[in-house]
């Protein structure tokens, strides 16, 4: 494609996104307090893959001076959390379409908000591809288990992008409490989406502090520390919890990986995707080994060839 038929093609996405999206004007106040958070930020205080090392001080350097309107362009954000080939997506959404409730469930949640300038997915231009993956991650799970993850009173996600996967647990009925355990960078950019659409977010700053808190009832609150979410998960009241890891776990350090996953093994419901090799680990015998542990719960790896690598579910649901 010709330079000048790539920028009649965005003109023309930008057309369709303001026409079809929902509306989300970018807030100046917001946007400072972005700023601001960006500016305290000294380091991960988690470990991370070498790629993510490097990528970090580029996120970083966006958030404090890049142009937040235009958020999901940029490189960094575009190499990690955003979908770009509409193709990858066609059997989601076909699946999607499939089901007897989307006209009256899913076709209103996916539609797509205005702010960072998402794409939209040619086949169903209201939304974008990245919010069609999501809709299908949920959708597998509720079909595997019999139950709607958005019913669950708590969820805890690792690795939740931009947050656009906890805004769409809400627009699907999610009224409890979504804690987030992400890098610090990450987490600014979670806190700046989510409260441009109106879902109340908070964040743990020190490890005294989780100690002493209260359980938030609702809203969301982002954690950037393993000790800090030790910490506010022996909060919890007694209840339903699910973990969330949408490619974010199956790429983990292996230290991390142990010291999560025994944070969350008392949890009655899982949704993990994952590829079936990351470097030289293969993570399909590696999940068999740590669900074996969990008895209590029924299992199910659900492949997913369409995404375009070896990759799948696993899902587990406390019998």
């Amino acid at each position: 494609m010709s330079a000048g038929a790539r920028s009649w093609s965005r003109r023309a996405e930008v057309l369709a996104g303001r026409l079809l999206f929902r509306h989300v004007p970018l807030r100046a106040d917001l946007v400072a307090t972005m700023r601001a958070e960006a500016g305290r930020l000294s380091g991960t205080g988690v470990e991370v893959i070498d790629l993510w090392d490097r990528l970090l001080k580029e996120l970083g350097e966006q958030l404090r001076a890049g142009d937040p309107a235009d958020f999901l362009h940029w490189p960094v954000v575009e190499r990690t959390m955003v979908i770009r080939r509409h193709r990858r997506v066609a059997a989601a959404l076909a699946h999607l379409r499939a089901r007897p409730d989307w006209r009256r469930r899913w076709r209103s949640a996916v539609r797509e908000t205005t702010l960072g300038h998402p794409r939209p997915l040619p086949r169903c231009p209201w939304s974008s591809a990245n919010l069609i993956f999501q809709a299908y991650h949920l959708c597998r799970f509720e079909e595997v288990t019999g139950r709607a993850l958005a019913s669950m009173p708590l969820i805890v996600e690792f690795g939740g992008g931009y947050g656009r996967l906890c805004q769409l647990a809400h627009d699907l009925g999610f009224r409890g409490t979504y804690v987030i355990f992400d890098l610090p960078e990450v987490a600014v950019l979670q806190r700046f989406y989510l409260r441009h659409v109106g879902i109340p977010v908070s964040e743990m700053i020190t490890v005294s502090e989780a100690r002493g808190a209260t359980w938030p009832a609702s809203g969301v609150v982002t954690v950037v520390d393993a000790a800090e979410l030790r910490a506010l998960l022996r909060e919890r009241p007694r209840g339903e919890a699910a973990f969330v890891a949408v490619g974010s776990l199956s790429e983990a350090p292996l230290a991390l990986r142990e010291t999560l996953l025994a944070e969350v093994a008392a949890f009655d419901a899982f949704l993990i995707f994952y590829s079936a090799q990351h470097d030289a680990l293969d993570n399909r015998a590696y999940f068999a080994r740590w669900r074996a542990a969990l008895t209590e719960h029924d299992w199910h790896d659900v492949p997913t060839p369409h995404f375009g690598k070896s990759s799948a579910y696993l899902i587990g649901r406390r019998r």
